[in-house]
């Protein structure tokens, strides 16, 4: 007699492969591909544990286990990431938005007027997960989104039509602010940035989830962490308005280093803002 695969069993199966395979939390990860394979959240995997999985669904979940054990990221196997209140669309290519990030966005949001239109620029948007929380929470946000990576641009094209931001957010592939159009310098009222900032000799210590999957374009920052930042400094304070906000994501044994760089810019009111778990992450300066 056949042995029939269900839900509980290929859970039971998933988890122990991945243990062998040294993948941390294989449970989650099991919960995760097969919720994602059987197309319903993890909390109702348990509603129905013994429904038995049709040949297709199978076939799904040996080659998205296949695919994680090689330490491939949940995120490009189901091709989704949560970041805030939103869902994103993820693809390999595109760097995977982290908790981290958050705080970046929470502390732009925080400093900003909630009364009045703001054009923002969001640089190296990758899947525009910044530009369209920024957008989403704030309806007088408008956001000029820009990368050098024509891929993440159109996964950022991808997430601003799929969350109906098409209004508020624009992607544009370019370096930097290069794509802009020039009659904006002076007018904007946010600069804000997830750049490349992991120091150069850091990167072979990165987790190899990071390190052999996500695009070291999106990673490296130089020999100090701080090559990209360097060149966005000077074009944000260009391009600010009086009193607008620059924000700023970066490694955490650089952001000294940054600040200084920042305030012989001319920003005022430079300040380092610490992440989730009490690491220096976030530049904010203003311009005066």
């Amino acid at each position: 007699m056949t042995e029939v695969w269900t839900t509980r069993r290929i859970l039971e199966w998933i988890e122990g492969y991945l243990s062998e395979k040294g993948i941390d939390n294989p449970r989650l990860s099991a919960q995760w591909l097969v919720a994602d394979a059987l197309g319903c959240s993890r909390i109702d995997l348990y509603a129905d544990i013994d429904r038995p999985l049709s040949e297709s669904e199978r076939e799904v979940l040996r080659e998205s286990t296949k695919r994680r054990g090689t330490g491939e990221p949940l995120q490009y196997i189901t091709g989704t990431c949560d970041f805030r209140f939103l869902s994103y669309f993820i693809e390999p290519g595109v760097l995977i938005p982290r908790p981290e990030t958050e705080v970046l966005v929470s502390e732009a949001l925080a400093a900003l007027p909630k009364d009045e239109e703001i054009l923002a620029l969001d640089l190296c948007t990758g899947s525009g997960n910044i530009a369209c929380s920024l957008a989403s929470e704030n309806p007088l946000i408008h956001v000029f989104a820009t990368d050098l990576s024509p891929e993440a641009c159109a996964l950022a094209q991808r997430n601003v039509d799929h969350l109906g931001l098409s209004e508020q957010v624009l992607v544009m592939q370019g370096d930097l602010g290069s794509p802009l159009p020039d009659d904006i310098y002076g007018k904007v009222g946010l600069v804000i940035s997830n750049p490349p900032y992991i120091p150069s000799n850091v990167l072979s210590g990165l987790d190899a989830e990071v390190k052999d999957f996500e695009p070291s374009l999106a990673l490296d920052g130089g020999p100090d962490g701080l090559e990209v930042f360097r060149r966005i400094v000077p074009f944000a304070h260009d391009a600010l308005r009086t009193g607008g906000l620059f924000a700023c994501e970066l490694h955490e044994g650089c952001l000294d280093a940054a600040a200084e760089i920042a305030q012989k810019a001319g920003f005022t009111g430079v300040r380092i803002v610490e992440d989730l778990v009490q690491k220096p992450r976030v530049l904010i300066a203003q311009k005066s």
